[in-house]
């Protein structure tokens, strides 16, 4: 999905771009013009910018909910029901 006409960049590529802002430093900005500068453009009209937005919330609400998993913290993802205890 192409979420920038006026660049052509694509919605993987903003997610790409986050996640290397993140690798090279874990409380990077995540801003839409810091996301353009690592992908080396720049914004022009600016009206994708609240769609970045949201693809960042997407991909910050995903993290967390990948944080708070069983499977993550540990636990087995499926608790077992103890009878009779």
């Amino acid at each position: 999905m192409i979420v920038c006409q006026c660049n052509v960049i694509k919605r993987n590529e903003i997610r790409s771009a986050v996640f290397s802002i993140l690798a090279a430093d874990p409380s990077g900005r995540l801003e839409p013009q810091y996301i353009y500068r690592e992908l080396q453009k720049r914004g022009r009209c600016c009206s994708c910018f609240p769609l970045v937005a949201s693809i960042v919330e997407e991909m910050l609400n995903e993290a967390t909910k990948a944080i708070d998993s069983p499977i993550f913290n540990g636990a087995p993802a499926k608790a077992s029901l103890s009878r009779g205890a």
